[in-house]
């Protein structure tokens, strides 16, 4: 098991040196907070506010419950990794 970080108000915080890996962050408020790097893998993302998070380097392959709108309304770029059933946004730059 990992963190619980069920409904956490983390709006705007440098998460760059927490372990998520796992964590539920279920419901949590993530918006603008500093993901950069981070290894979210099989974190539960169910209803996550992620506006403005940025994600760039993370990694999202295996997280769960992660969703499209709330890839589409974070910041990530061409080294954030995706679960493979979503697309990377649009608005994202391209993988190196």
């Amino acid at each position: 098991p990992g963190t619980e970080l069920r409904g956490a108000e983390l709006i705007g915080v440098d998460l760059r040196r927490r372990r998520l890996r796992a964590a539920s962050l279920r419901g949590a408020l993530l918006v603008g907070a500093d993901l950069r790097g981070v290894d979210l893998g099989h974190a539960d993302l169910t209803g996550a506010d992620l506006r403005g998070a940025d994600l760039r380097s993370a990694d999202l392959s295996v997280a769960l419950f992660v969703t499209a709108p709330q890839l589409a309304s974070a910041r990530g770029d061409g080294a954030t990794l995706v679960p493979a059933h979503l697309s990377r946004p649009a608005h994202w730059p391209a993988g190196s």
